[in-house]
């Protein structure tokens, strides 16, 4: 059974949420795209590695998910979050999930160190 964007999405925040890295990269396609203002990680390995370096460096994290937007197979959400060593205020990620998967992803924040 394929899952829908937002079913997809909802799975995604979960993974976050819990520190599930592996589930967090399942909801990647193969060849998926996350691109930030830091350059673009290309495939699971590298958006896994990303992820794992952000998490590292900011330990006790809590994401806050804000608004977000739907249109077919794109997702545009609002977040927030603070970590140990920084907030991170505002945020704003858009998602392309097609196939029940995230196909591409940007994500743009303002980090302050605390």
């Amino acid at each position: 059974m394929v899952r829908s964007t937002a079913q997809v999405f909802e799975d995604h925040k979960k993974a976050i949420l819990n520190g599930d890295f592996p589930k967090l990269i399942a909801d990647y396609a193969d060849d998926a795209v996350l691109m930030t203002t830091q350059g673009s990680f290309i495939g699971q390995a590298a958006i896994q590695s990303f992820f794992q370096n952000l998490f590292a460096a900011h330990p006790n994290v809590q994401v806050h998910f804000g608004h977000q937007v739907l249109e077919d197979d794109m997702l545009l959400l609002e977040w927030s979050a603070e970590s140990d060593a920084a907030v991170f205020e505002p945020g704003v990620d858009t998602f392309v999930i097609r196939d029940d998967q995230i196909q591409r992803q940007t994500m743009w924040f303002v980090m302050t160190p605390k």
